[in-house]
């Protein structure tokens, strides 16, 4: 791995050491080669033109990011690099033009260190991971006309057919997109990629990590803000967490000047959408080790994800969470790129020093994993708030589970539940259907497959019922077949045909015997 360093951002005002951010890299990563890029840095991919290998994963930190992101990816493909496994860190919107160089130089390591993360956790996509776009976004000659239009080539999603539980009936990630491009056919979710606008709404969405996005994988955003949460990256300072997508990023980098520094305690974190960002991210962050978590929104027109009120929406529900639980709701920010006046007072606003978390911070992006229950528990217990507030609200991403009565323990529920918050469980001739709040991701699956239409979900978060654990739901008993011992059929479900078939003479041949006894006696 290679970490160039612009030398034009220690002549920023404030900038950042850049010999003490080489020697801390030598430390930190002895495999990494540090190397003096020289300035001006307005065409980096130039840098990287004398490299041997192509398969390097390059981290390339300017002192001013003022070129596309799309523009740089487009050049370092064609100098034979995997554009998505280059990384960007803005030296200058990141911690310069801020407070003094020491803190700067504070800012630029904890970006660093997030940018090598996200390269070490990158997995190269397959080519069904990127499609064409013709870019006629300047003037032409009628000559060009008859010449291969120019071609960017974007990423898009890809879904692993393996770990997908589309065949199960999950349809989240096709709810997900706001655009319609996923849909079901021929056995399989597949993705439409003209309508697609690689917004990853899809990614965080999906309750089992089945879509993959290079270069915004879970995994990836995992590294980054384990990386950035870390105390010893920021040397115990408090630190806020600013999500940003791909269009709102150029604002940023304009913010900072003499007149209007931003604070360096806020580490931005770039994705494509801002759709990407579930209540869980947020609310990890926080349990974490984060002072604040703000959101940073393009505008309308260039949102990839077009669901505004989704967002504010979630945002929304982590307030309402925050204050059940006694904690600032000013933790949770939210700022526009139109309003720059705004944005500042959001972004200027002191963060209070957050309270360590209880382990070592790592966050688990994968909704079924539990991960968010945990982190609302730490939350809890950080700031004394209620023992057992209950929320119901649109955007809670947990999901509780109850049974009217009639329930047969059939098991449809449990078997088309993705995350196995629904389990049916066996211990001899006893059999009990449970529920696990913390993996509910209130996808909804359940409810519909119900024979009986008993099974009822509610978008609520309850961490009274998070706290207890897996619960069970429904007891029975199953009856045995009396020729040859194997299973006949619950007891529930037995009366259940009472209720149907009354005083039919085959009712005493099924309550007796299996399926397979049946035939022979009959």
């Amino acid at each position: 791995m290679t970490v160039y360093l612009c030398r034009d951002a220690e002549h920023l005002a404030n900038g950042p050491d850049l010999a003490a951010l080489a020697g801390w890299l030598a430390e930190r990563e002895p495999r990494a080669e540090v190397r003096m890029a020289p300035g001006p840095c307005d065409h980096p991919e130039r840098w990287l033109e004398g490299e041997g290998t192509r398969a390097e994963r390059p981290v390339l930190a300017v002192c001013a990011a003022d070129g596309a992101r799309s523009e740089l990816q487009a050049r370092a493909r064609r100098l034979g690099f995997d554009p998505v496994a280059v990384e960007i860190v803005d030296l200058g919107a990141a911690s310069a033009l801020a407070h003094d160089r020491a803190a700067a130089t504070r800012g630029a390591r904890a970006q660093l260190a997030a940018a090598l993360a996200r390269s070490r956790a990158y997995r190269a996509g397959q080519p069904e991971s990127t499609k064409p776009v013709l870019t006629w976004d300047r003037e032409v000659s009628r000559r060009s006309l008859f010449t291969l239009p120019p071609i960017r080539w974007d990423v898009v999603p890809a879904i692993r057919d393996e770990a997908c539980a589309a065949g199960r009936g999950c349809r989240v990630c096709a709810t997900a997109c706001p655009h319609g491009a996923l849909a079901f056919a021929g056995g399989r979710m597949t993705l439409g990629k003209p309508q697609c606008t690689g917004c990853g709404a899809c990614v965080s969405a999906c309750p089992v990590g089945a879509v993959e996005l290079p270069g915004a994988s879970l995994v990836q955003v995992e590294a980054q803000l384990d990386a950035l949460l870390a105390r010893e990256a920021r040397d115990g300072s408090p630190a806020g967490i600013l999500f940003l997508c791909h269009a709102s990023a150029p604002s940023l980098a304009r913010l900072p000047r003499p007149a209007a520094p931003y604070p360096v305690d806020w580490m931005p974190v770039e994705l494509p959408c801002l759709g990407m960002v579930t209540p869980g991210w947020v609310l990890q962050c926080l349990a974490g080790g984060a002072a604040a978590v703000g959101m940073l929104a393009c505008r309308s027109e260039d949102c990839r994800f077009g669901r505004r009120e989704t967002i504010a929406g979630r945002l929304a529900y982590c307030r309402d969470v925050l204050r059940a639980l006694g904690a600032p709701g000013d933790a949770v920010r939210f700022a526009d790129v139109t309003d720059e006046r705004a944005l500042l007072e959001a972004l200027a606003r002191p963060l209070a020093a957050a309270a360590a978390p209880d382990g070592a911070a790592h966050l688990d992006l994968q909704p079924d994993r539990g991960a968010l229950a945990q982190a609302l528990g730490g939350l809890a217990r950080r700031h004394g708030g209620a023992p057992a507030p209950t929320l119901d609200h649109a955007e809670s991403p947990l999901g509780v589970v109850t049974l009217a009565p009639g329930c047969t323990a059939c098991g449809a529920c449990a078997l088309a539940c993705p995350t196995g918050a629904l389990a049916l469980e066996h211990a001899g001739a006893d059999l009990s259907l449970s529920f696990d709040g913390a993996r509910c991701t209130a996808c909804g699956v359940c409810a519909p497959v119900c024979p009986e239409k008993v099974v009822r979900l509610d978008r609520r978060t309850d961490l009274a019922a998070l706290a207890r654990g897996r619960q069970a739901l429904h007891r029975d008993h199953v009856v045995r077949c009396e020729k040859c011992g194997g299973p006949v059929a619950t007891r529930a479900l037995l009366e259940r045909f009472r209720t149907i078939l009354g005083g039919d003479p085959a009712l005493a041949t099924i309550s007796r015997y299996c399926e397979a006894c049946r035939g022979s006696i009959l």
